[in-house]
Formats: structure tokens, sequence, C-alpha cells
């Protein structure tokens, strides 16, 4: 490392990245930057954390030598993390050689510890995110990097089987981050964008990635939540079916039990919708074709667009109800034959998880609203699931963010949104079941492609993109617990099951989970108005395009 000081001129520079990038820890950077030089441990992010292990990833860059976006560029340095019970008594684990883009899984942890811990590269500190709590209602601390953090603990009961959620992987995109499209302004739009490289997409190496790694940590049941192309053209349907196809066999099951071959199973996104034109002239349809249930046909009852799957065994079990949130004319759309059909499969008595890609909980998703399910089918969709004590989650995407919020209709049913795989926070959900309830997990993808277009792609908005789509670790790391042994009948009851407390909490917050409001995204932006105003008006514009999409 270069041991020179930085020039007025550039700590100027590097100071004006700082204020709009790292509004949190600005004046702490910049005084690391010119004491260590050019190699600068940035980014700290705690990202998994388990019953028995934790992924911890981090980025060195040189502040004084800024890409296209204003982004440091990136430096190769030796990294290390140091853990321990106790914070007086740390260990070294994860050494490794010098790259820019770190990512260290501490494992053999044990169960319910609480743990001390830092990040290191070349003897520096590796400095946190910036990330607000919305409940602290304008407080900002950085809490992507918690000086210490405690293990999950498993439910009780077997491990009846493992199940990868993954979403948002926009085969066939051109550009990543833009609201509106425009070859004309740099950046190909606003706001400026980050272009795919045609020889080398990010969607391919993105989803290649998630799909190898949900299946080498045990998943059988991959689930993937929709967007899985950019516009459902027939080639990225191809190739995206063909990604997938790595994992397993596409659906042709109702049940896995454990031991059987993987499958996996599809839902429809908005990008996926049905599309007009010569494109599409292959594909099925009379005048909008629907290309993308053309090829993924196999994974719906004949006839449908959705799908009704078990895991477990004769004592216990859980069903994943599939269903399409668009139809031939709008996206965003939950129809009564949809809704019929999730009642048919509530009334078999399993515990059950609906899975569709728009959100459907009722908490402010997109500001200002316009990217959820559309009101009143989001409103049916709670009073379905308001009447039955077999409800164990609802899943969607969409939002490209990690979030668990509830509804005042369901109680304490988690709804969950999956972060994005093609992009930042780039990555996938292992959800972990057991008889008495399961454990969800985040992983960013780790292979040497995905760390670096993960980092590259956290620029998006104008660098506002992990202040909305990472979530707190309690968003990516909880448990839920529910009685998933058979029963022949669900009962009336209101759902009330408990939240994940004593048997699979997430380290930082056990219940509602994290909702966002417009105070989260002022504390997100460390209270700047400035900030905050840029925020809302991006989040605004997307939702204005998001309905304009459906128009």
């Amino acid at each position: 490392m270069c041991d020179a000081l930085l020039t007025r001129r550039q700590l100027l520079r590097y100071g004006a990245l700082v204020a709009a990038t790292f509004p949190l820890a600005g004046g702490a950077l910049a005084t690391r930057a010119r004491a260590a030089g050019p190699a600068v441990p940035m980014n700290l992010e705690l990202v998994t954390v388990t019953d028995t292990s934790a992924v911890i990833t981090w980025f060195t860059g040189d502040p004084t030598t800024l890409d296209e976006f204003g982004r440091p560029a990136p430096v190769a340095a030796p990294g290390r993390v140091l853990i321990g019970t106790s914070p007086l008594a740390l260990e070294v684990v994860g050494a490794h050689e010098p790259t820019a883009y770190h990512h260290v899984e501490v494992t053999g942890l044990q169960p319910g510890t609480t743990y001390s811990w830092r990040a290191e590269s070349g003897g520096l500190p590796a400095l946190p995110t910036g990330i607000s709590n919305p409940g602290l209602k304008g407080l900002s601390v950085p809490l992507t990097a918690p000086p210490a953090f405690t293990t999950q603990v498993t439910p009780p009961g077997r491990e009846l089987g493992r199940v990868a959620w993954l979403n948002d992987l926009h085969f066939g995109e051109t550009v990543s981050g833009l609201i509106l499209g425009n070859d004309a302004l740099p950046g190909g739009g606003l706001p400026p964008g980050f272009a795919v490289d045609p020889d080398d997409p990010y969607w391919r190496f993105m989803s290649q990635a998630a799909v190898e790694e949900a299946r080498a940590r045990g998943c059988t049941l991959l689930l993937a939540n929709g967007d899985v192309t950019a516009e459902a053209r027939p080639a990225e349907v191809t190739e995206a079916r063909a990604a997938l196809d790595r994992f397993g066999a596409l659906g042709g099951v109702d049940h896995l039990s454990p031991g059987d071959a993987s499958r996996y199973f599809v839902t429809r996104g908005n990008h996926d919708r049905f599309h007009t034109g010569d494109t599409y002239a292959s594909c099925v349809g009379s005048d909008a074709k629907d290309c993308f249930g053309d090829a993924f046909a196999a994974s719906y009852e004949p006839g449908s667009t959705h799908f009704s799957v078990t895991v477990g065994d004769d004592r216990a079990r859980y069903r994943f109800v599939g269903l399409d949130s668009n139809d031939a004319t709008e996206t965003g759309v939950l129809r009564q034959g949809e809704l019929d059909y999730l009642a048919a499969q509530l009334d078999r008595g399993d515990m059950t998880i609906p899975l569709f890609h728009h959100p459907a909980s009722g908490t402010l998703n997109s500001l200002p609203p316009g990217g959820d399910l559309q009101r009143a089918d989001a409103e049916a969709f709670r009073a379905l699931l308001s009447g039955r004590d077999n409800v164990a989650g609802v899943y969607a995407g969409h939002t490209h963010r990690n979030s668990r919020t509830t509804a005042a209709e369901t109680g304490t049913v988690p709804y969950f949104e999956g972060g994005a795989v093609k992009e930042y926070p780039g990555g996938y959900t292992v959800v972990r079941l057991f008889e008495s309830g399961y454990l969800v997990n985040f992983y960013k993808s780790a292979s040497p492609e995905a760390r670096a277009w993960s980092e590259r792609s956290r620029g998006e908005y104008l660098g506002l993109y992990p202040y909305y789509v990472l979530g707190e670790l309690a968003d990516r790391n909880w448990g839920y617990d529910v009685d998933a042994r058979v029963v022949t009948r669900p009962s009336a009851t209101p759902p009330g099951a408990a939240p994940a407390g004593g048997s699979g909490s997430a380290p930082g917050r056990t219940g509602t989970g994290g909702e966002q409001g417009v105070e989260g995204v002022l504390a997100a932006t460390g209270g700047s108005a400035v900030a905050g105003a840029a925020a809302l008006g991006l989040l605004g514009a997307a939702a204005w395009a998001s309905q304009a999409a459906r128009a």
C-alpha cells in the first residue's frame, strides 16, 4: 500500500464522493483514506447469520481513482475476520489472499451464542455501509455490521427439507438500474444505468451462481418467483429455462420427500407478462403471446399458471402454492380464479406458504405506492388468509429488496420480499423447514464474478440503492414457529403463530419485521433532506414507471 498523503484536490474530490455515497461515515472514510492510501476497506456487511455460520462481505477500493459512476476503483488487499465470544479474545478466521471483493463464511459457530467480531484488510478495520433502522424514526446507525450478533436456534423437531427462493433474475436485460430508458442519455436513461457486457452478461453469471450455490447448500426445491426474464422474448426464456434446469427438473410432481430428486417451479412476474409484436409470433396466444407460459408449462397444473407442491413426509409437511399476479391484460393483479385455487389448497390443511411476484401485505413498499398488488386484489387476498390458521408466510419479489412485514388482517404471518438475484444485493434465500417452524437466510452469491458485479451495482440509483434493498439483518435472517405436523383440516381461528423467539429468532429483532415508510427512507439517507428527497423522487418515479407498464 501507498503511504503518501492525498493531495488537497484528491481530498476534495473524495469528500464529495463520501457525502453523496456514504452519508453516515464520510468523515471516518476520509480520514481512513488519508491514513491508508488507496486501499480503503469499506462497505462492510454482515449478510447472513444462521445457527452455525455467518457470512461477511466488504470491499477495498481507491477513493482517489473513481470510475464513471463516481465509485472507488477496486484495489486488491488481503483480508481476514476476527471472531470470538468475548471482544477481548478474538480469533482469526477466513484469512485470504488479496482481493477487492472480500467474502468470508465463518462456520463451526454454536447455536444461540453471541459473538463479537471485526473484519480487516491490510491491518485496517473495514467500515460498514450506513443503513438506518426505520423504527428509530430518523436516527441513523450503521446496522449492516453490528459489533456483535447472536446465532439462530433451530426449531424443535426434524428437518423436513430445504427450499431455495429466487426472484428477479431478468434474463435478457441490457441495462441495470434504470427507471426510464433513453439511449440518448449517459448510462442509457435515468438515473444512469449499468450496461450489460454482451459477452458476459451479469444476469447469466448471477443466476448461474445462485442456482449452483442453492443446490450446494442442500436445497431440493427451487422457487423462482417472477421476473425470470427481461421481456419474455423467446431467446431469453429459452436461456432462463436452461439455466434453471441445472438445478433439477421443472415441475412434474406435487410432493417432494427427503431424498427425492431436485425440482423447481416458477411464477410469472410483470416482466414475464404477455407481449405483442413480431418478436413473439412463435409463442402461444391469439393477439398477446405468452412465451413465458409456453416455455414453463410443466411448472403448472394443466390449463393454468399456478401450482401446488408439498415438502416433507407423512408426519409433517409444508405446502407452497404459486400464483400468477398477472393476467393477459394487466400486471399486479390476483384474479378470482387464483384466489379460488389458493382457497382449495388451504382447505387441504397443510401449513401453507403462498408465493407470487407482487407484494400484498399493504405495507408501503414503493414511494409513492404503485409497485404492489392492486389494492382491491391485495385486500381480497388478505381477507382469504385471515380466516385460516395454516398460513405459514407469504413470499413475494418485485421490489428487489429484503423485507419482512406483517398485515393487520393476518396477525404475525410474515410477508417476505427477497433481494434480487441479478444485481445488488445479488443473491438467493435458503429456507430450512422443520416440524415446528422454519429458518430463513439470505446469501449473497459468492462466485468471483458475482462478488464484483454485486459491489459495482450497489452504485445504482445514484448510490442510494443499498439503503432501500439490503434490508436489516432481521429482514435477511429470521425464523417463524409453526406446527407443520399433518392435520386433517384447518380451523377457522385467526392466525396467530408465535414469531421467531426462542427457536429460530433472528439477531436484532423478532416479530413484525421492518416496515419501510417515508420516515424510513429519510432515516436511510442519514436524515439528509436532500438525500431523502432524492430517494423519494427516484422511488416515486419507479412507481410511476411501474404503473405505466401496466397500461
